[in-house]
């Protein structure tokens, strides 16, 4: 409508202008009576004197076509005949008003009339469309789905969304993205689009936080106590199947002599035997092999002492500083080979002397002397290798305090309360009561080589997939009349009772407390689905602070162990296949929390 107006408008102008050679007279000519000389024409062509003016009857609506025939309201005046004003993208033709975008008999024109079998779009004639369709460059295409006509023709995606309901959308879940045929995908640890679609790892490296993982030497340290160093533990792993190393010096390798690296194998002197250095190097390799990718070249070596409470193994003390010693040993090992090199880990067996050596229940600063202790190593390790990435802390939970004299100990608790707190940097990765002992707190080889594969497992998650590793462990507990609801982080559902590899203590291993000093028991424990546990309480409780706790007690004097110590039966379903036929089920972790009422 605005584009005929100013249409008319430059018509009457045009007819004016003619009036006067040099402009100045155009206004007079529209405005003034014509010339007293009814024989001679006062108005220059096309104009012409109608009631003493000079018009364009061409264009003018009160003179359309002849002097005095004017136009009905909503008309405009084109080519001396009255037509209808059009809307914004129309055009007149034939005295109506047509849109020469989808008029089939007026396509990108006046008279320009599309075949039968043909629709107008755009202008132009094209395929007509099944219903839902809309003709796009000469193609049906369904504008709600269509990537390269989202909503409109011609109005593409970018490749990495998807055309959902005529908008471009992002259709994998936060932190993936689309990569056309192979779905949505996580470009921090696909290898085929690592750090983006289509940039793929060379073949037998995994991508590992938006890169490819490409280093030649892992190396993992191990330290603690006694457990670690394979007390009174029968050596078992005397062969190496992949292609895994420690120093010539031994798994247990000291601070001297360090100058060649040799296959992964146990030995034992005085002792010590088998650590979990093979289970854990051997199964790692292994599950990057089924993965797909090369097995890693891992360096295990370790530096703990029996019997060692923190202070006595921490930054400062002999212990560490042969931890170093391998460090440097190692890495100019890797120079001289031109091998690129890195620490990834320190794998921790502890906690049992910081229990004992202190009053019950235990080293009440053991959770502030784990994370001194890992930033420790992360400051010093990296000032010897130049690494960036940060060194993780893998460890178990205590399971043998009972052994000491004690029902219960505050370390298992402030090892889980650092797991949760940080899981980037500390990977809780389990207890140890289903595990076989050779006496009241030391494990038998079959036990050591079997832990060792539950790091393994950890190893893998954080290391492979890029993931943290958490332990099946509670999420909330939650209070309503006399029952308890405990949901849980459950590594493989579904949940399971299982008295068979673990002997029942009572109730499954849970316990409930209120602070009231007679809290009703638990008459019943039940699956109330894959990752949930209902327990049914004798009455409602009263106490001011109602706590479900799970494997949190035991005899004073018993054995650590699957039938004697501190112990629950609930575990999950892990399918993951042990070299050596173990079970590598995750068991609940040892655990005291509120439950809050609803």
């Amino acid at each position: 409508m605005r584009a005929h107006a100013r249409l008319l408008a430059a018509a009457l102008l045009t007819a004016c202008a003619g009036a006067g050679g040099d402009g100045t007279e155009t206004a007079t000519a529209t405005t003034t009576a014509a010339t007293d000389d009814p024989t001679a024409s006062a108005c220059p062509a096309p104009a012409e004197p109608c009631d003493g003016l000079c018009v364009d009857l061409a264009s003018d609506p009160a003179h359309c076509g002849a002097c005095g025939r004017s136009c009905p309201a909503g008309q405009a005046c084109y080519a001396s005949q009255c037509r209808p004003l059009c809307d914004e993208g129309q055009t007149v033709c034939d005295g109506a008003c047509v849109d020469a975008r989808a008029d089939p008999n007026n396509c990108g024109g006046c008279g320009l009339q599309c075949p039968d079998e043909l629709v107008c779009a755009a202008g132009s004639c094209q395929p007509a469309c099944p219903s839902g369709q809309t003709a796009c460059d000469g193609a049906c295409v369904d504008l709600a789905l269509d990537t390269a006509h989202c909503g409109a023709c011609d109005d593409p995606c970018d490749p990495s969304q998807s055309c959902e309901a005529g908008a471009c959308k992002n259709p994998c879940e936060p932190g993936q993205l689309y990569c056309g045929g192979d779905g949505c995908v996580d470009p921090q640890a696909d290898a085929g689009h690592c750090g983006g679609c289509g940039l793929q790892c060379p073949a037998g490296a995994p991508c590992l936080h938006g890169a490819c993982d490409l280093i030649d030497i892992d190396h993992l340290l191990l330290t603690g106590q006694s457990l670690s160093t394979g007390w009174n533990s029968a050596v078992l792993s005397d062969t190496q199947p992949y292609n895994n190393r420690r120093f010539s010096t031994g798994v247990r390798a000291g601070a001297v002599g360090l100058t060649e690296l040799v296959p992964l194998i146990e030995t034992a002197d005085a002792q010590n035997g088998e650590t979990i250095a093979s289970g854990l190097a051997n199964l790692a390799a292994a599950t990057w092999q089924a993965r797909g990718f090369l097995p890693r070249q891992l360096l295990v070596s370790a530096h703990g002492v029996p019997g060692a409470r923190y202070e006595l193994i921490k930054q400062g003390t002999a212990a560490y500083a042969a931890g170093l010693a391998q460090i440097a040993a190692a890495k100019q090992i890797a120079d001289l080979t031109r091998q690129s090199y890195r620490v990834r880990a320190v794998a921790v067996v502890h906690g049992e002397s910081d229990h004992n050596d202190f009053p019950p229940p235990g080293n009440p600063d053991y959770a502030a002397n784990l994370l001194a202790w890992r930033a420790a190593y992360d400051t010093d390790a990296r000032a010897i290798t130049g690494q960036s990435e940060e060194i993780v802390m893998l460890f178990c939970q205590v399971s043998s305090w009972t052994a000491f004299g004690e029902a219960t100990s505050s370390i298992p608790a402030q090892q889980w309360q650092i797991a949760r707190t940080d899981p980037l940097r500390f990977a809780l990765v389990g207890p140890k009561y289903f595990l076989p002992y050779s006496d009241i707190v030391h494990l038998t080889g079959d036990g050591t080589r079997w832990l060792g594969e539950h790091y393994a497992k950890a190893y893998a998650r954080i290391f492979l997939e890029g993931q943290p590793w958490r332990p099946l462990s509670p999420l909330a507990a939650a209070l309503t009349g006399a029952a308890v609801v405990v949901d849980f982080h459950v590594p493989s559902p579904p949940l399971v009772l299982d008295t068979e590899l673990v002997s029942d203590p009572g109730s499954y291993g849970f316990e409930f407390v209120d602070g009231s000093g007679e809290p009703p028991t638990i008459t019943a424990v039940e699956l109330s689905g894959p990752a949930q546990v209902t327990l049914t309480l004798s009455a409602e409780p009263t106490g001011p602070s109602p706590r479900i706790r799970y494997a949190w007690s035991g005899t004073p004097g018993a054995p650590a162990g699957p039938t004697t110590g501190p112990r629950g039966n609930l575990r999950d379903s892990d399918p993951t296949p042990s070299l050596h036929g173990y079970p590598l089920y995750n068991w609940a972790i040892h655990f005291d929390e509120p439950a809050l009422a609803r």
